[in-house]
């Protein structure tokens, strides 16, 4: 398995105070790393005709309760191209410091890949990108399913956009994005049907944040037309603490097709969607044209205003 780094400083936070940062050095960093063994990993990918492509995003150092509305601002950015035609059929994403070791995943707010060679089907604007996988704090990992996979190419602009928060008592040092490509080369060899990848979202040429008054429970809904035939394979959400459900609802449906309660921890924390992503190997079917509602619920029962609660879904379709 072929594993290719490219290691960014796409940006710094420093404290005028100098907090007393928790350093790599300093091995308190919590490990997360997968449970599987790499040398497992590595024979099935190998097996499999796959690499691991892994792209760091930072470093930025993050003072102890530094809010994600300080930092939506000014995100952390990154373009890049891969060195060859890929299938891309999943996407790991983790928050690491220097030495690869996990950090909380807390300190991701959220993070979006766009290809900006794609026109965004939900978006006039034609600078924005077509954005292609997004995580927050939940870090799910996405695998499409078999025989299906997003194409890349040596000549498209891929960018990163990455908000670092924390929420934590402790100050980190040299923070990272981690984002892992699942891949396979497009060659002759490599029988694979192409995804299209649409993000759902009430803001999507901005990505702005939803923003919920304090003591509210809000249920917003956004509907968007469906521009081609297609078959609606794979999707997950991304939502924010206090975060209550997300759901998708296909043209004049009354029901959800595929609904996401939160699991929250301690402070309201989202930990979870119980039933995410969803994925249906033959697929919901829609025409072009057709429409597909977003509906997300946030159940603020702080007595503060969120300013910076993410409302998306990121769908998988392959067209017909």
């Amino acid at each position: 398995m072929l594993v290719c780094a490219l290691l960014v400083i796409a940006g710094c936070n420093k404290s005028a105070s100098s907090p007393n940062y928790l350093h790599p050095e300093d091995g308190g960093a919590e490990d997360i790393s997968p449970s599987v063994s790499p040398d497992v990993d590595e024979e099935l990918a190998l097996e499999a005709g796959q690499k691991r492509i892994i792209y760091h995003i930072g470093p930025v150092d993050l003072p102890a309760n530094t809010k994600p509305e300080e930092m939506l601002a000014r995100p952390l950015t990154m373009r890049f191209q891969t060195d060859e035609a890929l299938w891309v059929t999943g996407f790991t994403p983790r928050v690491v410091d220097a030495n690869g070791a996990g950090l909380p995943p807390t300190l991701l707010h959220h993070a979006i890949m766009s290809n900006m060679h794609e026109a965004n089907l939900l978006c006039s604007n034609a600078s924005v990108g077509n954005p292609f996988f997004i995580a927050t704090s939940m870090l799910t990992e996405i695998n499409l399913p078999q025989g299906l996979g997003y194409p890349i190419l040596p000549n498209d602009p891929l960018e990163a956009r990455v908000v670092l928060a924390n929420p934590t008592e402790v100050s980190y040092a040299d923070v990272f994005f981690e984002l892992t490509l699942v891949a396979r080369p497009m060659n002759d060899f490599a029988k694979v049907a192409d995804v299209k990848p649409m993000l759902l979202e009430l803001a999507p040429c901005s990505h702005d944040p939803l923003e919920v008054e304090p003591g509210s429970l809000v249920e917003r809904n956004a509907t968007y037309e469906i521009p081609m035939s297609a078959r609606l394979i794979l999707a997950h959400g991304a939502l924010q603490d206090y975060g209550s459900a997300i759901s998708l609802t296909a043209g004049k449906e009354i029901m959800p097709f595929w609904r996401a309660e939160a699991e929250l921890g301690e402070n309201h924390h989202i930990i979870r969607l119980i039933d995410d992503p969803f994925e249906d190997p033959a697929g919901i079917d829609l025409k072009a044209g057709d429409r597909i509602t977003l509906g997300v619920i946030y159940d603020n029962v702080s007595e503060e205003w969120l300013t910076s609660a993410t409302a998306a879904a990121m769908v998988y379709m392959t067209p017909k």
